[in-house]
C-alpha cells in the first residue's frame, strides 16, 4: 500500500515541528597542493532544524583523527528528511561537535536519522 504525498507532507511537517535546535553541516575535504594533500573542513549548510537524542548513557575512548584518542559518546541526530549529509560530514549544533557514522535512508522518509560520536 502506498502512501499519498499529501500525507507524507503531512507527516514530515509533524516532524520538523520536534526539531527545535539549529545544525551547521562541516564537511571533510582534502585538497591536493604541490606539498602534497591538504586535509580541512568547510561548512556545507547552515541553521537546518535539528534534534539531538541520546543512544547510551556512558561514553568510550576511541581513536579519532591524526591518530588521537578522544572520548566517544553515541547519539542519534535528527534532521529534515532527504538532507544532504553523509559520513564524511560533522554536525555542529550549540557548540558540540558531532562526526556522523552512519546515515539511515528510509522508505517515506520523514525525518532523516544519523548515528553520531560527539567529538570532545
Amino acid at each position: 500500500m502506498a502512501i499519498s504525498p499529501a500525507l507524507l507532507d503531512f507527516l514530515r511537517g509533524v516532524q520538523g515541528g520536534f526539531l527545535p535546535e539549529l545544525a551547521d553541516i562541516v564537511r571533510y575535504v582534502e585538497t591536493n597542493t604541490a606539498d602534497g594533500p591538504v586535509q580541512g573542513w568547510t561548512t556545507i549548510a547552515t541553521g537546518i532544524p535539528a534534534r539531538i537524542s541520546s543512544r547510551t548513557t556512558t561514553a568510550s575512548e576511541g581513536v579519532g583523527g591524526a591518530a588521537q584518542t578522544r572520548a566517544l559518546n553515541d547519539w542519534r541526530i535528527w534532521l529534515p528528511a532527504f538532507t544532504d549529509v553523509t559520513v564524511l560530514d560533522r554536525l555542529v549544533i550549540n557548540g558540540r561537535t558531532f562526526e556522523v557514522g552512519r546515515v539511515e535512508g528510509e522508505s517515506y522518509e520523514t525525518a532523516r536519522a544519523c548515528s553520531c560520536s560527539e567529538v570532545t
